[in-house]
């Protein structure tokens, strides 16, 4: 019933992951399949691979947010 909703309406999303700024993992919360943000900035299902990519990410960003501040205190 929850699938049959979301192929006649789409999926309604909800923000689960701040990945970086740009890049995001979606919820449906009518048939709790799990979305993230393409490189091109469409909305796409996420797989193994596109959530092993988004992990990368968001260390990535970690790492170079932690930098930026640094800078910014230090000088």
């Amino acid at each position: 019933m929850k699938t049959l909703y979301c192929k006649l309406f789409k999926h309604t999303f909800v923000i689960k992951k701040h990945v970086t700024n740009a890049v995001m993992e979606y919820q449906c919360i009518h048939c709790k399949t799990y979305f993230t943000t393409s490189d091109k900035g469409q909305i796409i299902p996420l797989t193994s691979k596109r959530q092993e990519i988004n992990l990368a990410l968001e260390r990535l960003h970690k790492i170079r947010s932690k930098k930026r501040k640094l800078n910014a205190i230090n000088h």
